[in-house]
């Protein structure tokens, strides 16, 4: 005879889920605190010192003006100049390995940006997918933009003139953006493990829609990116920074897109913003909200409507010469050039 174990009931099912939930709630969750202090200790721990310092000795001699108070508050109105200044210190040090680290921090941030809006929480939130875009970030747009970046200014400064941030914003937002996402693409894929066919065949599919979503919002943040106003050293920490603005403003648009269209219809099947292992978060993003417009309107475009369509993403290339000529002629005034 064969003895089979009885049927666990729902309520057995439903508590054994319970727990794993609660398991992953409590591993998330250690995960990211433990990150969180090992951050906000690396970045503040001098500060805190210092103030825990000021409370328990005394100042010496002081002037009628000078209080602990006072003291305490300057010091923490200095902290974003000190934190900047001693990145720009940090870097010459070994600018590869420093780069990379703001960009793997960087992209790790956007990924987990991105799953906020999504409405995940401890119990179903994503880290590996984390992990693996800050590892790209790490490995491919840090190193690969510490050069191309000195690359610019190096062939496309054209002596300081005002229209070579111009050539420097068409080179980073036409070749370099496709060749940026393809490297990105194959760094993500690698690390999940695709076949390389499979990677080049999304490759292909999503470099126009990386473009037209990099054309929205990258030209003016570039005109300060690559004018002198940025040293060459804290350039890629701008860009990384506007990457994590623009990764909160897509997933705050897609996030507001997906509820308006299910007030509208509850039965909408919408399209969440999964990892699809080959494009950056920003694109990703994009892409969803692409696919959810799609919906409403699935008719062949005519030719003109093409051409409004192209328009309609290219005019920011076309409107920021103005803005690079008075930006330059600010810097003049300030004496940066």
């Amino acid at each position: 005879m064969h003895s089979s174990s009885p049927k666990k009931t729902a309520a057995e099912l439903q508590l054994e889920r319970t727990k794993r939930i609660d398991s992953i709630v409590w591993i998330n969750g250690a995960i990211l605190g433990s990150i969180f202090l090992s951050i906000v200790y690396q970045l503040f721990h001098v500060q805190v010192e210092a103030l825990v310092a000021l409370w328990t000795y005394g100042l010496g001699e002081m002037t009628e003006d000078m209080t602990k108070v006072g003291v305490a508050i300057d010091l923490l109105a200095r902290l974003p100049l000190d934190l900047i200044h001693s990145y720009e210190a940090l870097v010459p040090n070994n600018p590869i390995f420093y780069k990379a680290c703001t960009s793997g921090v960087a992209y790790a941030l956007g990924d987990f940006v991105s799953q906020i809006y999504q409405g995940r929480t401890l119990s179903d939130f994503d880290l590996p997918r984390s992990f693996r875009s800050g590892a790209a970030g790490f490995i491919g747009h840090g190193p690969l933009c510490h050069h191309w970046l000195n690359f610019m200014e190096t062939h496309l400064d054209f002596n300081g003139a005002w229209w070579a941030t111009g050539i420097k914003v068409m080179a980073d937002l036409t070749i370099w953006a496709v060749f940026l996402n393809a490297a990105y693409s194959f760094i993500i894929g690698a690390l999940a493990m695709r076949h390389p066919q499979q990677v080049w065949e999304d490759v292909k599919t999503t470099s126009w829609p990386a473009l037209r979503s990099a054309w929205r919002f990258w030209p003016f943040v570039h005109t300060i990116s690559f004018s002198h106003a940025v040293p060459l050293d804290l350039k890629l920490l701008w860009v990384d920074a506007m990457e994590v603005v623009w990764v909160t403003i897509l997933s705050k648009v897609a996030n507001e897109d997906k509820n308006a269209k299910l007030k509208e219809d509850p039965n909408l099947i919408t399209v969440d913003v999964k990892e699809s292992r080959n494009v950056s978060p920003p694109l990703e993003i994009e892409l969803a909200v692409a696919n959810e417009l799609q919906r409403k309107d699935l008719e062949p475009k005519h030719a003109f409507q093409l051409s409004q369509s192209v328009l309609s993403s290219t005019w920011p290339l076309l409107a920021m010469w103005p803005v690079l000529y008075a930006g330059y002629q600010l810097e003049h005034l300030l004496g940066l050039v």
